[in-house]
């Protein structure tokens, strides 16, 4: 399942680039360049090889007919907008270093003159990329780093098809309330008790810092807010949490 998740979050990434390129005048059909930035090698390299293929594949549904396949994509060979231009996916290895992720940006779009680039998994090498991108005025797409500070800078060029950890946080504490009042479907109720200590251990990354003060401030900050009042209040007293760093990165 989570394997497919992967897939099909590149696919609505090169559905997003393809979206957001201008159809073409000429009748010829062209060349359309995507750069593919993610981990493959590293610690987080097989969620970057997961990642390759979903590319991959996705590109190879654009490319083709697939009559089969109940997705508008699959029903033409290439881009119909640009006259059936072909997806080119160049791949680049950031290796998790948000400076080398930088430094490929800018070959991609300097040297081999890129259409649009889709990246990176690391929320800490996607923060570096989308702004080579932004300087650039070239398309960005994103559908695996869950910082909510990516989508805030203001950015014109950079777009994300995944919630970010705001939402995961909240469906993480909607689901702790959910298993105390025996609203989970299959599991008896737990007694707040034994869940009303919690910890997380966060990294040291651009993802990290930001959800670590998201799962430690949530309590506090649903307090006040009025988006649902029916147990916020309770939920401050009953969900305490420690954060710890960690020392080595995780994910993105």
């Amino acid at each position: 399942m989570k394997r497919y998740g992967m897939t099909l979050m590149v696919v609505f990434g090169i559905l997003a680039l393809m979206g957001l390129l201008m159809p073409s005048p000429a009748p010829a059909a062209r060349v359309v360049k995507i750069g593919v930035i993610y981990p493959l090698t590293g610690g987080a390299a097989a969620a970057g090889r997961e990642l390759r293929a979903g590319a991959e594949l996705a590109a190879e549904i654009a490319n083709g007919v697939m009559a089969d396949l109940p997705m508008t994509m699959a029903k033409n060979s290439g881009i119909k907008s640009l006259g059936g231009a072909k997806i080119k996916l160049i791949f680049k290895d950031h290796e998790g270093n948000p400076t080398l992720g930088a430094d490929l940006a800018k070959k991609l779009i300097l040297d081999d003159k890129v259409d649009g680039i889709l990246g990176c998994y690391h929320s800490s090498v996607t923060k570096t990329v989308s702004a080579v991108c932004e300087q650039y005025g070239v398309p960005m797409i994103n559908g695996t780093s869950t910082s909510p500070a990516l989508t805030k800078r203001g950015f014109k060029w950079f777009w994300r098809t995944t919630p970010h950890d705001r939402w995961f946080t909240k469906d993480l504490f909607e689901l702790l309330k959910g298993l105390t009042e025996g609203k989970v479907r299959g599991v008896k109720a737990v007694p707040k008790k034994d869940i009303i200590n919690l910890a997380s251990a966060c990294e040291k990354t651009e993802w990290g810092s930001h959800v670590s003060r998201l799962i430690e401030g949530w309590p506090k900050n649903m307090d006040s807010s009025s988006e649902n009042p029916s147990f916020t209040r309770q939920r401050r007293r009953t969900f305490p949490v420690r954060c710890t760093p960690l020392k080595r990165p995780a994910r993105t």
